[in-house]
């Protein structure tokens, strides 16, 4: 039996677990409960990246991981239901009775929803092998999920990246002129929407630095996925998440800290690869796909301000070396590193790669010359590379 089923299985028997309990309750005992449930949630959205971070033993990570989640909502809920049992004995109503049972249970039933998926992205953004896909691709999962809103979505993923450590995303300060304007693009063609099933989110955990790392990055080839080097640096097994929902372990065939590229092996992967395009004059618009803050998938407008030779240094700061980059207007946030720089044809014309902190809206792509000789023999890696070693965030 596929470990997905099982965590259907598990959550369904959950749920319905709450149901019961929300009925039996009432009301006001569920929301006792629940308002405990909720503190010991949100303690293991935050708490559970550090542990899986801090446990540097695979054999013991995903125990601890879940155990920590277990403790920290089970407490919430033992602390939270007392306190109702000792409350709703003198707010209950004979004639309210039944009222007051199905409003529990159907608040219950919510909560312990959101509840479960808050903790399943927390988890999945562990990057854990085998935990991490069996979440994702759980339906009970991805059906919450999709009643999720992305806006809340996005918030949580934002608020989570506020707390927790994930990598240092890279930042370059080449650009001296005034802030420039997000060009707004009204539209998508098709194209460009046929592109986004092929942009992927790019997730593992860099143990020797104790931290999560989170990106972006595209199908080059088939069962080949293209991102940034600083992505994947320092992580051993990266887990790659489809834009359905399915996420499978992935193994880096190709790293190049330089150039700031590395290239995943996905078995099963079946997206179509993107096609490559030229690079853009200055003055072009372009697409921006990725996964900001390692949340919800978002695409974004871009302009080219200018597409030039830079001096840019490997991922470690060290080594500079000339590179033709893109300085694109643009909101690049992080998580969006390794995502496509998409024409309007939905071609790659570039690798988003880097952000300035000084000026606003203004992002970097490396250009087709770093990309093309990588997308060349993209398809013909197999052997697994050391991903050199992380950076603390």
């Amino acid at each position: 039996m596929p470990i997905s089923t099982i965590v259907d299985v598990l959550l369904v028997l959950l749920l319905l677990g709450y149901v019961v309990s929300g009925y039996r309750s009432g009301l006001i005992g569920s929301l006792s409960g629940i308002a405990g449930l909720v503190a010991g949630g949100i303690a293991a959205y935050f708490l559970v990246p550090l542990v899986g971070a801090w446990v540097p033993a695979a054999e013991w990570r995903t125990a601890a991981t879940l155990a920590t989640a277990a403790v920290l909502l089970l407490g919430g809920l033992s602390i939270g239901g007392t306190l109702g049992r000792v409350l709703r004995p003198r707010a209950a109503r004979r004639r309210l009775l039944v009222v007051d049972r199905v409003f529990g249970a159907g608040i219950a039933v919510v909560v312990a929803a959101s509840i479960v998926s808050m903790l399943a992205f927390s988890i999945g953004s562990l990057g854990v092998p085998v935990l991490s896909p069996a979440i994702a691709s759980s339906t009970v999962v991805r059906s919450i999920d999709s009643l999720t809103p992305d806006p809340v979505k996005a918030f949580l993923a934002q608020l989570r990246a506020m707390v927790v450590t994930e990598g240092i995303p890279r930042v370059i300060e080449a650009f001296n002129g005034p802030v420039p304007t997000v060009p707004v693009v009204t539209g998508t063609s098709a194209e460009l929407l046929a592109a986004q099933d092929s942009v992927l989110k790019i997730v593992g955990t860099a143990y020797a630095c104790g931290q999560n790392q989170s990106g972006s990055g595209f199908v080059i080839a088939p069962g080949r996925v293209l991102t940034n080097a600083h992505v994947v640096a320092g992580v051993s097994e990266p887990v790659v998440e489809s834009a359905d929902g399915t996420a499978r372990a992935g193994t880096v065939v190709y790293f190049d800290p330089a150039a700031d590229l590395a290239v995943i092996a996905v078995a099963g992967l079946d997206a179509e690869p993107l096609g490559l395009g030229a690079d853009l004059a200055t003055g072009s618009l372009a697409v921006s796909d990725g996964y900001p803050y390692g949340g919800p998938f978002e695409t974004g407008p871009a302009e080219v301000v200018a597409v030039a030779p830079a001096v840019v240094g490997d991922i470690y700061g060290d080594n500079p070396t000339s590179r033709s980059i893109y300085t694109l207007a643009a909101d690049i946030q992080h998580g969006e590193s390794g995502g496509p720089l998409l024409n309007q044809d939905g071609k790659v014309v570039g690798v988003v790669f880097a952000k300035s902190t000084v000026t606003a809206n203004i992002g970097y792509a490396l250009a087709m010359e770093s990309v093309t000789p990588v997308a060349a023999e993209a398809a013909s890696l197999t052997d697994s590379v050391e991903p050199g070693h992380c950076v603390v965030g």
